[in-house]
């Protein structure tokens, strides 16, 4: 049933995601577009990703995700498992726990070179860093038609899905840490905040594009798997600790509204939110400097 996972906050995967914002259709895939609508698309490009596997490969495991509950990128490929259902296929290990010295240590080095999480250890022994590489693999391995049901229609959707995938990956993630991590020269903390803001501005309108209650629409996607769990991390600290008066736009905030209304989205919800309440508690925020810069009004912290 769920995989379990061997983290402080103990927290486990159940799956049912999909979406691979660059799928692409066949010309018959569009002709059934136009003549059935949107549900017979998405039927047919399901049939046409159709993969014969032995009954026992649907219980196989799959291998080991090295992961703590609080990681956003983690969370991505959680919520991606969950949505595609393959959670129960999943150990979810916190690597302080399995490593003396948890990321840091040699061991996990041969496991993951940069030192990062997540990381996914397929039952082969092959090791999968990086969120998205993971997230593919799983939308690779997964049945048909739950990927399917997690892929926009239109080719305009999924190529919104991937923009705003990519903008989160190549230009929000790198410094997204301004939020909590330190000690960080002050200047460079208060430059990448003002650029999150940026990036969000960004992502907002790309999550208006297309009507619907998701990032690319009516269909939750993998934008939504990437961006999400990083929302939830904006939505808890920008407000509380720079002054932000909203952490988003009205797109985005649709877009997380929708999440949260979904189980497996509300879950992951759940073990971001309840990881950086525990950083509260632990004072990070006073140890690594957060608090004493925002004291500091030479800067803008608040947008």
């Amino acid at each position: 049933m769920l995989a379990r996972v061997s983290a402080p906050m103990s927290t486990s995967v159940r799956a049912r995601d999909g979406a691979n914002g660059c799928s692409k259709f066949s010309r018959g895939d569009a002709r059934a577009l136009r003549v059935n609508g949107a549900r017979s698309a998405r039927q047919t490009f399901a049939r046409s990703r159709v993969r014969v596997m032995p009954s026992a490969a649907s219980d196989a495991s799959l291998g080991t995700l090295y992961d703590v509950p609080v990681s956003n990128n983690g969370a991505r490929v959680r919520l991606t498992a969950r949505w595609l259902g393959l959670d129960g296929r999943i150990d979810v290990v916190d690597p302080n726990k399995a490593f003396e010295k948890g990321i840091k240590d040699a061991a996990y080095a041969r496991v993951n070179p940069q030192l990062k999480m997540p990381t996914l250890v397929l039952a082969s022994g092959t090791c999968l860093p990086e969120s998205e590489v993971i997230c593919s693999y799983l939308r690779d391995v997964a049945d048909a038609v739950a990927v399917a049901e997690c892929t926009p229609v239109s080719a305009e959707a999924r190529a919104n899905a991937a923009l705003a995938t990519r903008v989160h990956d190549v230009y929000l993630g790198p410094i997204q840490g301004a939020m909590y991590r330190g000690p960080m020269d002050r200047q460079t903390r208060a430059t990448q905040i003002a650029e999150i803001k940026r990036q969000l501005d960004v992502l907002e309108e790309v999550a208006g594009r297309t009507s619907g209650d998701f990032i690319a629409g009516a269909t939750r996607s993998c934008a939504d798997a990437a961006i999400f769990p990083t929302l939830v991390f904006c939505d808890f600290l920008l407000p509380k600790y720079f002054g932000w008066r909203e952490a988003f736009g009205p797109n985005l905030r649709r877009a997380y509204e929708a999440m949260m209304r979904d189980a497996a989205g509300k879950q992951t919800y759940d073990e971001v939110r309840g990881g950086l309440e525990a950083w509260e508690k632990a004072g990070r925020f006073e140890k690594v400097g957060v608090i004493s810069d925002v004291l500091d009004a030479s800067f803008k912290w608040s947008f």
